[in-house]
């Protein structure tokens, strides 16, 4: 198919054209009149030889010669041979002659110049009009380019059609990409299993909050800890683990589903996190109480010795998110300390609570690097000869002001930043040492565990193999762990005794009695030392009930051969009860303070 030509350039060539014909169309028309002349002077040349002088003018003759040929002509060149001297032969006579064509040359000119300007001036305007639509026709193409919605009505243009057409694809795929984005952009702020925010939408949600310039602004985070997710994963495989946290998930999105705005997320294996609005203590005791009755309610069709735990804290604008973090995991460590499924909130900034997470870890590994871990002793008074002597090790943790730390926010932080394990190793270490250098004999000495060394395989390798080294030592040792942590992980709990009493150290329970279910646990367990929780020992002046209980546990205990021992006890009647009781021995302030373990040199009656 053959190319058309653009507008513009037919123009041209059209305005060319037609200056040529305006030209050329006159030229041949007085080119045509000197050749009719000529033949005319050919024809009455006999008249004109004769009658030369009168009749010259007549026929348009320049000049006329006889036998004498004429100079050349200088001009009228354009007029060709019509304008040159001619020649002709009359009865053997050469007759010359050149004709005038001045008047042809007027004539040419006359209509030519006219002509020309005219199609000049006629495609000089259209040109000018044609350029001038045409960059009208480019300023809106160039627009149309830019804003599609600017186009219009009647699209008949090919080029402006194509524009629309092309910017209707481009908004369509640009509107199936941004789609596309949203959705990637959404699954990567989405847990996989449990469909919830995962821990990255949760950071920007609660930058977000604590970003906010309203100082006024208030908004609570609650932590749900899955407490049962290794025992069943382990138990029954990652499939039921599976099934138990979004289990756990739809209680959660059932007790929120009040509040507006609420927004729950996965931020860890076992860690369910809430954002919603209002100040953290109504909100805590409402959301708190409905989802501990649904955890209770999961629990015992589950047959679960604790389905969750619930930790609650405020946020305000302008505080670190460092410091949330760090108060929620303290609220989840009071919770797993108390009943299954129980609550707790903590709202008041404590001490070190403003050092960030680089700041805690410094100071932490400096703690390790420079051995700046106090130890200290609190003794057991024992009214059984049987019985050796019984001395519990703290540990404290000190401050750059001289003070100590709170143990729990410590331990809290220690979790968080993955360094319990290597804590828990230089803690015993350390005391094994301290107790290697004590002449004291007939003693024995109580290590507390933490919950954290029950999640280790690697940490009880390790214990064993440190435990092994040393077989008197070993044999001074008890190693003390709470019952709501046994009670949550009483498999790991037995590989645990197994092993302690496998190396020839003993095993206590401590903070016993919080219900019938620590029944249960005695006969699993079987410990060598059960020790009375310090709420029960306070509530026995008042509630005979917890009197019988208590005398319930002691009878039971020592009929299954366990010491028992009562922590807490503060005043001579609680001392007394307890003796009545004919319990084992008895500790607390009453009995002596703790003091630093180097001083130590025994109980002093």
């Amino acid at each position: 198919m053959r190319e058309k030509r653009p507008f513009g350039q037919a123009l041209l060539w059209s305005g060319f054209i037609m200056l040529l014909l305006s030209i050329l169309l006159p030229w041949w028309n007085s080119y045509s009149s000197l050749e009719r002349q000529v033949d005319k002077v050919n024809n009455n040349l006999s008249t004109l030889v004769a009658t030369q002088k009168n009749t010259l003018s007549l026929f348009g003759i320049d000049e006329l010669s006889v036998e004498q040929p004429l100079a050349s002509p200088s001009g009228s060149w354009w007029f060709g041979q019509p304008a040159a001297n001619h020649q002709y032969a009359l009865a053997q006579t050469p007759v010359f002659y050149r004709l005038n064509t001045q008047a042809a040359t007027r004539q040419w000119a006359l209509i030519s110049l006219p002509l020309v300007l005219f199609t000049l001036v006629v495609f000089t305007v259209l040109y000018l009009r044609w350029r001038q639509c045409e960059r009208a026709k480019h300023r809106y193409f160039q627009t149309l380019l830019l804003s599609p919605e600017q186009a219009k009505a009647e699209h008949k243009h090919p080029l402006e059609q194509g524009i629309v057409t092309l910017h209707h694809s481009y908004k369509s795929k640009l509107e199936e990409l941004q789609q596309q984005l949203e959705l990637a952009q959404k699954q990567s702020y989405q847990d996989s299993l449990t469909g919830l925010g995962n821990r990255f939408a949760f950071r920007r949600d609660l930058n977000l909050i604590l970003d906010n310039e309203n100082q006024l602004a208030t908004a609570t985070l609650m932590m749900v800890r899955v407490s049962a997710l290794q025992e069943i994963n382990t138990e029954h495989g990652f499939q039921a683990g599976d099934q138990y946290l979004q289990d756990i998930v739809k209680l959660v999105r059932k007790t929120i589903q009040s509040e507006l705005g609420a927004t729950a997320y996965r931020v860890s294996g076992a860690d369910i996190a809430v954002l919603t609005k209002g100040p953290c203590q109504p909100l805590a005791k409402q959301l708190g109480t409905l989802l501990n009755q649904e955890l209770h309610n999961y629990q015992h069709v589950h047959d679960l010795s604790c389905a969750a735990y619930i930790g609650f804290t405020q946020l305000l604008p302008g505080q670190p998110a460092e410091q949330v973090l760090i108060r929620a995991d303290l609220a989840l460590a009071q919770a797993q300390g108390g009943e299954p499924n129980s609550w707790s909130m903590v709202l008041k900034q404590n001490d070190g609570e403003s050092m960030g997470e680089s700041q805690w870890r410094q100071r932490l590994q400096s703690m390790l690097t420079d051995n700046q871990i106090l130890l200290q002793v609190q003794p057991v008074k024992v009214y059984k000869q049987e019985m050796l002597g019984y001395n519990e090790i703290y540990t404290r943790f000190p401050n750059p002001d001289g003070g100590t730390y709170q143990a729990g926010t410590v331990f809290a932080i220690l979790q968080r930043l993955d360094m319990s394990m290597l804590f828990e190793k230089k803690i015993i270490s350390m005391i094994l040492q301290k107790i290697q250098n004590k002449p004291l004999s007939g003693q024995r000495w109580a290590i507390n565990l933490t919950p954290a060394s029950l999640q280790q395989s690697s940490f009880l390798i390790w214990l064993e193999r440190i435990l092994m080294r040393d077989r008197d030592i070993t044999s001074k040792l008890i190693f003390e762990l709470d019952e709501q942590v046994l009670q949550h992980q009483l498999v790991a709990g037995k590989r645990l005794l197994d092993m302690i009493r496998r190396s020839g150290a003993r095993f206590a329970i401590s903070r016993f009695g919080h219900g019938y279910g620590s029944f249960r646990l005695l006969k699993e367990i079987k410990p060598d030392y059960v020790k009375l929780d310090g709420l029960l020992v306070r509530q026995t002046q008042e509630d005979s009930t917890t009197q019988q209980f208590m005398r319930m546990i002691v009878d039971l205990a020592q009929r299954l051969g366990c010491f028992v021992i009562a922590e807490g006890v503060e005043t001579i009647r609680q001392k007394e009860l307890l003796e009545s009781m004919h319990i084992d021995g008895v500790q607390g302030y009453l009995i002596a303070k703790p003091c630093d373990i180097d001083s130590f040199k025994g109980l002093v009656l």
